[in-house]
């Protein structure tokens, strides 16, 4: 994203502004102590990080080097942490933490822990696990760390996640009307007391908590099978989640003996049509009408997994 509107940088900053005030009251353990937090950070750097080097933790942390050579000094003096001349290079010296320093960093760490759970003590738990994983959305997207997704069965709650988001993006991205909630109800509904019966089954691609993808299958009948509510978020799109979600319902679908796989999508949808004709789905009837609002081509689309044909030979 190159060209970056002026209200998000606002956004940013004003979000920078709250959280430094949250972080501060957090940190007020720290401050009642005789410890800068830069020096409780040095502390916790030298217990944490395998015993660095002063330039390691300089790097880590981002301090000025003369401030860090006097926090140093100080920790010497106050037997808070030794240092010993490094093997790799002889100009270095490793620094550990005393028992006196382990000691210390053991309270501060105590009382900044406290500090947090009464921060989120009197949040309910829904919004402790929203909090988390955005936070844990925010370190991912900034350090440009790989998106772990992982493919699961849909657990209870999670359909009604898939039909949000399917309303939210049809009727955004190609103008559905209300209508088109309804008939993602009346399908899930179905599809639900099928699934009670012990047939059919529903997948969610799954970032740290969040739904970012889905897929169904429904049954028909003993040999056929109705693929439905295939959809990758638009930010997780590129990842192979849709070849992911796909190879799920159609190893279900050869596990349970079903014959037939099909389904409906509309002509507009270009992606998902290269993505079913990469399966070996081919187009078999187009019904042209005014549905959910506007004017639709609708294309069904069929595989056929087992050819009777070819069984009786």
């Amino acid at each position: 994203m190159k060209d970056i509107p002026e209200q998000f940088t606002k956004q940013i900053r004003s979000f920078n502004r709250f959280y430094t005030g949250i972080i501060g009251a957090v940190n007020q353990s720290v401050l009642n102590s005789p410890f800068s937090l830069a020096e409780a950070r040095v502390l916790y750097e030298i217990k944490h990080n395998n015993s660095p080097t002063a330039s390691e933790i300089n790097v880590q942390l981002g301090l000025d080097p003369g401030y860090l050579s006097r926090i140093i000094r100080r920790f010497e003096h106050d037997e808070l942490l030794e240092k010993e001349r490094s093997p790799l290079d002889g100009r270095a010296y490793i620094l550990r933490l005393t028992p006196r320093g382990e000691h210390v960093l053991k309270a501060l760490e105590k009382a900044a822990e406290q500090k947090t759970s009464d921060l989120l003590a009197p949040l309910p738990k829904v919004d402790v696990d929203t909090l988390l994983r955005s936070m844990e959305n925010i370190r991912n997207i900034l350090t440009s760390e790989p998106r772990e997704v992982i493919i699961r069965p849909a657990k209870p709650g999670d359909l009604g996640i898939m039909a949000s988001q399917h309303m939210d993006f049809y009727m955004k991205e190609y103008g559905l009307d209300s209508t088109f909630e309804y008939y993602l109800f009346e399908g899930m509904a179905r599809f639900l007391k099928n699934r009670e019966a012990g047939k059919g089954g529903a997948w969610v691609a799954d970032h740290n908590g969040t739904v970012v993808g889905s897929i169904a299958i429904d049954h028909e009948d003993d040999g056929t099978a109705k693929l439905r509510w295939l959809l990758v978020h638009p930010e997780f799109r590129g990842m192979g989640l849709g070849r992911r979600l796909m190879d799920e319902v159609m190893e279900f679908c050869r596990l349970n003996l079903y014959r037939r796989i099909y389904l409906w999508t509309f002509s507009e949808l270009r992606e998902a049509r290269h993505l079913y004709e990469l399966y070996g789905f081919s187009p078999t009837e187009e019904v042209k009408h005014e549905i959910w609002g506007r004017e639709i081509t609708e294309e069904r689309w069929d595989y056929l997994l087992f050819d009777p044909e070819e069984e009786e030979a």
